[in-house]
């Protein structure tokens, strides 16, 4: 048995660490106000401001399932890369969830930029706000319609009349989901549809047997794992841009272009891949507005986006 001198030195140098970390962050939280003044200024006002930072909002939706606390530490070691590039401090913004909370921010150009799941948002920042994309995650999205393995449906043309079970209402999963059925002729509005906040809820709803049918994201947890423990996917949207990064207006086609060649870079490099797998990703990819416009056009708009834009 370790002498106890030893084990309270270990505990208050673990207790120290998780102090450090939540101050760390602390700050950055109560910097969050000045920072955002400081970003609405003007570009001159800023190059005169040294105190002038960069706020980075990340989004990862009901996919990660992860709190604030833990999304800003992953993306600490990536924050400081991106403000190595831009050469300014870059503040870290854990987004909020609602996406017309988070548009009416992108609309201000509250954000210097934005790295988000949920692909409708950026890609309506692009196509109404002026907002460029930087990069995208090299692996794409999909919407995956699942059932359990003893399912009896083999289709999405065989999900009418059924229970299904999707993520927010209106969230970029649900309107993937809704385009699908609409492209099947199918109308989510006169379906038995019930939704959950995240994938991990919904993975264990499906194998209790609660619902015929789920709509998961197929970069989640549960959506890379559900074929591998036994369950079917009856359906799969197309491949769709996962996790762009977009820059506000205010950034100069320079400073995007030469972002955009560092992000790049980390695909290969060791220390660019560790990087890259503490914030969940495989690597980046270039990626174009008109990406992001096709997929607004397939996806359609929605009665409710038109009563709040």
């Amino acid at each position: 048995m370790p002498p106890a001198k030893n084990v309270n030195e270990r505990s208050k140098k673990t207790l120290l660490s998780r102090n450090l970390t939540f101050a760390r962050f602390a700050i950055f939280t109560l910097a969050l106000a000045d920072s955002t003044n400081a970003f609405c200024q003007n570009a001159a006002a800023r190059a005169a401001n040294p105190q002038a930072r960069f706020l980075l909002a990340i989004d990862e939706g009901g996919a990660a399932n992860a709190d604030a606390s833990e999304t800003f530490r992953r993306h600490e070691e990536f924050s400081q890369i991106v403000g190595k590039v831009l050469g300014l401090p870059v503040t870290i913004v854990v987004a909020v969830r609602d996406r017309n909370s988070l548009l009416d921010a992108l609309k201000r150009q509250s954000y210097a930029l934005l790295f988000a799941r949920p692909n409708d948002v950026p890609a309506e920042a692009i196509r109404d706000y002026g907002y460029q994309p930087v990069v995208t995650e090299k692996e794409p999205a999909r919407a995956l319609f699942i059932v359990k393995k003893d399912s009896p449906l083999k289709s999405i043309t065989e999900v009418k009349g059924k229970s299904i079970l999707t993520p927010d209402r209106y969230s970029s999963t649900w309107r993937i989901a809704n385009a699908m059925l609409r492209d099947n002729k199918i109308s989510m509005a006169n379906e038995k549809v019930r939704t959950m906040h995240d994938d991990a809820a919904i993975g264990w709803s499906m194998e209790s047997g609660f619902f015929d049918v789920g709509v998961i994201n197929s970069i989640s947890g549960v959506g890379r794992t559900w074929e591998k423990n036994g369950g079917r996917v009856i359906a799969r949207s197309p491949e769709l841009p996962n996790m762009p990064l977009i820059a506000s207006p205010e950034l100069s086609a320079a400073r995007i272009a030469k972002l955009r060649a560092a992000l790049l870079a980390l695909n290969s490099s060791e220390n660019g891949q560790a990087v890259l797998k503490r914030i969940g990703l495989t690597g980046f990819r270039e990626t174009s507005s008109q990406e992001f416009l096709d997929f607004l056009k397939w996806l359609g708009d929605l009665e409710v986006d038109k009563r709040q834009r």
